[in-house]
């Protein structure tokens, strides 16, 4: 699974980064919205903090990363937002702080979404 991470949080960037490559998967991270839409890979998950440095959230950059990769999973962490609350019916929020386990299952999560 090729896997795009946007996160401005060094650190959680690193530790999340790293649960998804003992995964196995290919992740590639950017630290912000505007430098991961100009990256011309074509991930099929999205892993986004939602309240980013710069312009776009990671509800919009989500948004318009699925205009190119229409069957793009996403999962938005953040600390705003409550596990289960509904920002958009397409992605799944993760709230921070989380677990391994937690975000594992919220990736599942957003694939069963897209897949539906």
């Amino acid at each position: 699974m090729q896997v795009l991470l946007v996160e401005d949080d060094v650190a959680i960037a690193l530790v999340v980064k790293t649960v998804l490559m003992q995964q196995g998967w290919s992740v590639h991270l950017e630290d912000n919205a505007e430098n991961a839409l100009e990256w011309d890979g074509r991930p099929t998950l999205l892993v986004t903090d939602y309240n980013l440095a710069g312009v776009l959230n990671g509800f919009i950059l989500g948004q318009r990363l699925r205009e190119r990769c229409p069957h793009l999973a996403i999962v938005v962490m953040s600390g705003d937002f409550t596990d289960g609350q509904i920002i958009d019916d397409s992605m799944v929020v993760l709230s921070k702080p989380f677990r391994k386990q937690m975000l594992l299952e919220k990736i599942s999560q957003a694939q069963k979404v897209i897949q539906a």
